[in-house]
């Protein structure tokens, strides 16, 4: 049997080799004796300098030695958030010959750990050093019992997972197989989570043959071992201690506080007997463990006084502040001026009673990020909580975290929600974490940080991480603290950089509050307080505007509300500015309009550093300037920082694009706006409204309805009752191409083209219903019937067309490759009509009486246009190419031997109809079936055109097609109505119309569109 009881062939249930060790973060040397155990983790971090680094690692001994720590299982249970810090510590010229100087110092003291188990030198499987640490997979056998051991080590800046201990169980059960007496060594450094505890307790009840090993039980054996001893420093305040692995060799290590702040002052490093090397004190300085501290040995110390003078740069914490108003668009909405989003303040009064330890708000820029932490601040002061919601803007170092939670616990302590122990610590995240554990909560509720502007932090690895750590902290500490971050998510590129695995670590069991733009009811609140700002009612139009242009963005429409309140008190009336395209590029071209060249070197200046310090900004920049600047609110003070008034007037001045799309709603087709740029070019490109109203027979605000959507695509300008073609177009060679060029450039940036363009990537081809559906994302503040959607979608779809950017095939739409002409003209030829919907929807009747009367007349055409009732026939006509309209309504008939001694022509009706999308695969299915229901030709043709009809619609249509199929030679077989018999005649309709005997008709040429269809 083997002589040292503690040894793991004697089979103990080696749950845990973590001693028991007193609480309390800080020591004071002299008073009675016990460990100051500090962080709940610190990872393995890195150093170089130039220079080349030696190993001289004590070697192990080639006998086993029978120093183990004492196992105890109930540390297993309990919240373990105090862990010495375990640092590998390499010099070298590049960062990559650190990571390697740093795994095989790592690999080296694993060997020698294992030693102190009693097994010889280990043979390394797999060794992988990151930036958050180090893994590393050995095998090794008993030096005594020949019983083989197999060790997973995972030193990182973080608690190690459940996950990682499962995997790591599984691999020792598949080792089993080869060996039953294979023990399992699993090095978690500094420990494992909640949960990977709860996971190796179970694992060691069931499995006695298993070895949790942690920070603390690493210490313990090398203390045990005597190659570490307690700090020989009497009488001082300690916090944090550390291993610090070398190449000079094993070092102690812990951070020396300030007695009244707890906050670091210096590091105090030494060894069990010689003297420090200076090497090692320097590496101990560079790394982030130092908090900024100096390293010195602590058997030398005779600048003590002089190193305790000395002050700390503290970190600046700026809280967010609230707007004063409603429409103070330069900060976020206070609780006071807070509107809507009741479900999002639902979701997040449930998360303060589910105390998630973390809560992620999940928005793009300026979706109401900040406006909605503030109102997470308001809840929870009313629930007699704390709350602190910071502008982490003014993050610059790692100790920044530290303070924020020093400031909140402090906060809390003289509000009586929480009583601090004596010996709390602010020296590193990991102590400030154990003070909030081990605080006396006299309060209901935890105290709540939320970081605002966290993207700001991404920039900083280093600083990423701490955060990070405070993410996994906060999560064992649910019941204390809430961590609350909200970053905009418009950087997809943030998936290949460092940030990606970061940022996910912080939302891996956050609470996730995604927010949405402001809806319709929310935007008729903010209207509301609009006309009362301005003092009167907002017209319809401008309402309308308001609603599509600011997307339901609250600081876009703050912005525009802004805009709108100077420019009414400045005299301007709500018909100009309901003309005028409110996107918010202008907006901010009103800005920089407004100040002088001076002033715009320096806002574009800071813009390009912001954040940047405010003594930066004024050894380049006069502080006039820069004071003109903060009174007109295009830039904030943030701390000692400076910045623009909103990151998306950031990105415009560094890099000139604006990530918001506009967002108008195009409600004309190309062919009605066509009739008003006609006469407009008749006057020369500039007519006045009046008088191309009379022209047209039509009423000045319907003129005034379709200059709008001119303005808004960039082809006329604005002036009361007029409307006159922009010079760039009018004077251009080739006008028309102009003009299409400029439509084209306006819908690219446009939110609906972006819909298209998204849902044709994943669907191909696309009908006018599919991007109808996508339309209301499109516009979250304007709420319509799905009809009207309808109607928006096919106005958009034709547009696109014009300019080149669609294509239609029947009834489907896709994009348009580079290159492709637009279909139509607007100011010269007409452009074809189209029904709406499929060919037909309406009977034959009228459209072919229309026809005859064409052709009887003088030249065959009828001037003058038709009357309202008959444009369905001239639209069906259009449709087919049996007739042309000129510009002044002129109907001129174009095949002239469609009509022939006062009637219709059957054949050559079949020859243009056959050319109609969907008619041809109708035609040929009537010819095969004579005495097809209209139910089954109108599916027929739905089918055929890829269109969504309602039954009513389906069954009208297919009616109609029997009629037009009649009228064109196909022997058409009637069909009984509904409830009538079927030996009795069909009554006078569509069925009996009569244009003219039928013959046979030659098979047309059909391309079925589905199998099953007659071909």
């Amino acid at each position: 049997m083997c002589q040292w009881p503690r040894c793991p062939s004697h089979r103990h249930r080696g749950l845990s080799t973590e001693p028991v060790l007193p609480d309390g973060p800080v020591a004071r040397r002299g008073s009675p004796p016990h460990t100051a155990p500090s962080a709940s983790w610190v990872g393995l971090f890195v150093h170089w300098r130039n220079g080349r680094a030696t190993t001289r690692l004590p070697r192990v001994s080639e006998e086993p030695q029978p120093v183990l720590p004492r196992t105890d299982e109930s540390r297993i249970s309990r919240l373990a958030v105090s862990d010495p810090a375990v640092l590998v510590l390499a010099e070298g010229s590049t960062p990559s010959a650190v990571s390697n100087l740093r795994g095989h110092l790592f690999e080296r003291f694993v060997a020698h750990l294992l030693h102190l188990y009693g097994y010889s030198r280990p043979t390394t499987m797999s060794l992988n050093e990151s930036a958050d640490g180090i893994e590393l997979d050995v095998v090794a056998t008993h030096r005594l019992t020949g019983q083989p051991a197999i060790a997973e080590c995972k030193a990182y800046s973080s608690p190690v997972s459940a996950a990682s201990l499962g995997t790591f169980h599984s691999k020792l059960i598949v080792r089993r197989y080869e060996d039953n007496r294979t023990h399992g060594f699993f090095v978690a450094i500094p420990r494992l989570t909640a949960q990977g505890r709860e996971q190796a307790e179970l694992i060691a009840s069931n499995d006695s043959d298993f070895t949790l090993l942690t920070a603390l039980g690493i210490v313990d054996a090398l203390k045990d071992r005597g190659e570490i001893v307690e700090c020989p420093v009497p009488n001082i305040l300690i916090s944090d201690p550390a291993v610090a692995i070398t190449d000079e060799g094993v070092f102690s290590a812990c951070l020396e506080l300030e007695p009244q702040t707890r906050n670091p002052t210096r590091l105090l490093a030494w060894s069990s007997g010689a003297p420090v090397p200076h090497s090692v004190l320097e590496l101990l300085s560079a790394n982030p463990y130092a908090q900024g501290a100096v390293a010195h040995d602590a058997r030398n110390l005779e600048a003590r006084a002089e190193i305790l003078g000395a002050v700390e740069v503290s970190p600046i914490i700026a809280t967010v502040t609230g707007s004063r108003s409603d429409f103070e668009y330069q900060l976020p909405a206070a609780p006071k001026y807070f509107v809507g989003r009741r479900g999002i303040v639902k979701l997040l009064d449930e998360a303060l009673d589910a105390r998630p330890g973390v809560l992620v708000l999940n928005a793009k820029s300026g979706w109401g990020k900040s406006s909605l932490a503030l109102r997470l601040e308001r809840l929870v002061l009313d629930r007699s909580g704390h709350a602190l919601v910071l502008d982490t803007r003014t993050a610059n170092s790692r100790r920044y975290v530290t303070k924020v939670l020093r400031r909140a616990a402090n906060e809390a302590a003289e509000k009586n929600l929480l009583r601090l122990r004596p010996d709390a610590s602010w020296a590193s995240l990991a102590s400030a974490l154990r003070t909030l554990s081990e605080a006396e909560w006299l309060g209901k509720n935890p105290i709540v940080v939320f970081f605002d502007q966290f993207e700001n932090v991404f920039r900083n690895e280093e600083l990423t991480r701490e955060f990070r750590d405070l993410a996994l902290g906060a999560r064992e500490l649910s019941d204390r603290l809430l961590v609350g971050f909200a970053w905009k998510t418009d950087h997809v590129g943030w998936t290949e950089s460092y940030p990606y695995h970061m940022r996910d670590e912080i939302r891996a069991g956050a609470t996730v509050v995604p927010i949405a733009p402001l809806g319709a009811a929310e935007v008729d609140t903010l209207l509301r307080r609009l006309e009362n700002a301005i003092g009167q009612s907002l017209a319809r139009d401008l309402r309308q505007r308001l609603r599509e242009y600011s997307q339901g963005l609250p600081w876009l429409f703050k912005k525009l509300a802004g805009h709108l309140l100077s420019e009414i008190a400045a005299g301007a009336t709500q018909e100009r500015l309901a003309s005028e395209g409110l996107n918010v590029q202008n907006l901010f071209d009103a800005d920089l309009a407004e100040i002088s060249p001076a002033e715009q070197e320096a806002l574009r200046h800071i813009a390009r550093y912001a954040p940047i310090a405010i003594g930066e900004v004024e050894e380049r920049v006069p502080g006039h300037v820069v004071q003109s600047l903060v009174n007109r609110r295009l830039i904030v003070q943030v701390g000692e920082k400076l910045d623009t008034y909103w990151d998306i007037f950031r990105d415009y001045l560094n890099n000139g694009r604006i990530p918001v799309e506009d967002s108008y709603i195009l409600r004309q087709t190309p062919l009605s706006v066509a009739r008003l740029l006609r006469e407009v070019a008749i006057d020369d490109g500039n007519g006045n409204i009046p008088d191309i109203a009379r022209r047209l027979g039509t009423s000045e605000n319907a003129l005034f309805n379709l200059s709008r959507e001119l303005r808004l695509l960039g082809a006329t300008t604005y002036e009361p009752n007029q409307v006159r073609i922009i010079d760039e177009i009018w004077t251009a060679d080739d006008p028309e191409r102009e003009l299409r060029r400029r439509v084209a450039s306006s819908l690219r940036r446009h939110r609906a083209f972006s819909s298209f363009s998204s849902l044709s990537e994943r669907m191909g081809k696309i009908t006018v219903g599919n991007l109808a559906r996508e339309l209301p994302a499109a516009f979250p503040a304007v709420a319509v019937a799905e009809a009207t959607w309808q109607t928006y979608a096919r106005a958009f779809l034709l547009w696109f067309e014009y300019a080149g950017l669609a294509t239609q095939d029947t009834q489907l739409w896709q994009p348009a490759p580079d290159g492709t002409e637009g279909v139509g003209q607007l100011l010269q030829a007409r452009i074809r009509r189209r029904l709406r919907g499929a060919f037909p929807n309406e009977a034959p009747g009228p459209a072919l009486s229309l026809l005859l009367e064409i052709a009887r007349s003088p030249h065959q055409e009828v001037q003058g246009g038709v009357s309202r009732s008959r444009r369905g026939g001239v639209r069906h006509l259009l449709a087919i190419g049996a007739i042309s309209e000129l510009p002044d309504g002129t109907l001129r008939l174009l095949r002239r031997d469609l009509v022939d001694n006062g009637s219709v022509v059957p054949r050559v009706l079949y020859d243009l109809l056959s050319n109609v999308p969907g008619v041809p695969v109708a035609l040929n299915f009537l010819q095969s079936n004579p005495g097809a229901s209209p139910q089954d030709v109108g599916d027929v043709l739905r089918v055929a055109v890829n269109a969504e009809w309602s039954d009513p619609t389906v069954l009208s249509n297919g009616k109609y097609m029997r009629g037009w199929a009649k009228a064109a030679g196909v022997a058409v077989v009637p069909v009984p109505r509904l409830g009538q018999s079927a030996s009795r005649p069909a009554a006078s309709g569509v069925e009996t119309l009569d244009f003219g005997p039928t013959f046979p008709v030659p098979e047309p040429r059909v391309h079925p569109l589905r199998p099953g269809l007659p071909g």
